[in-house]
């Protein structure tokens, strides 16, 4: 049998604490190994565990969670870090996965939900609950009526140089109005062609002239 998860606990509140170690202890494949009340008390002492797990509050007293995660994560690389937390708007949501929180779950999660997220952060996963994961959905999706560029941008050397392919120019006459080498329009051309998903002059001005 594998040796057990190994659990940190990071909450100011009693009976949240209280809750989340009920919870972890009653798992046969997890251990809790510290828990902690606040991010000062946490830290340094929690780096020197070589925890799995660390579920956290981000609404912390004194020094926020999010600053927590901040501080420990260049510390503890290996380990996974779980925000549990009553906050799911889009600020805190955002400002704790860049700060390297690898799974975010609400308190209104259920034991079961909570242990199986555990899991799922050990296994590589990024677990969230329903309604954190549908913020990022939206937030990712465009917005309504905005549609997405059909290719990458052209820089302004490169419109400059489709302009001249566009007029009939030759490669060693479009090298010669640029100032630039025939090698390089030569790069040039390959990199619009790239950016326009074409493979031929024809169709990158098909493209140009349909813009």
């Amino acid at each position: 049998m594998p040796p057990p998860y190994r659990i940190g606990i990071i909450e100011d509140l009693p009976q949240v604490r209280q809750f989340l170690q009920q919870v972890v202890r009653s798992a046969r494949d997890m251990e809790l190994v510290c828990t902690y009340r606040s991010a000062e008390e946490a830290f340094p002492a929690i780096t020197a565990q070589p925890l799995d797990v660390v579920i956290t509050d981000i609404g912390l007293p004194g020094i926020t969670g999010i600053e927590l995660l901040r501080k420990l994560k260049p510390f503890m690389p290996a380990t996974q870090f779980m925000v549990f937390t009553v906050h799911d708007d889009d600020i805190r949501v955002f400002e704790a996965l860049k700060a390297g929180a690898n799974g975010y779950m609400l308190k209104s999660s259920t034991p079961i939900a909570l242990l199986e997220g555990v899991r799922e952060l050990v296994n590589g996963g990024a677990p969230m609950s329903a309604s954190v994961a549908r913020r990022l959905v939206d937030h990712l999706r465009p917005a309504p009526g905005v549609r997405e560029p059909e290719h990458e941008e052209l820089t302004a050397r490169e419109q400059g140089v489709l302009d001249l392919l566009a007029e009939g120019l030759l490669y060693k006459e479009i090298a010669a109005r640029e100032g630039i080498s025939i090698s390089t329009v030569k790069q040039h051309i390959h990199s619009i062609y790239k950016k326009l998903h074409v493979g031929s002059k024809e169709e990158a001005l098909e493209k140009y002239r349909g813009r």
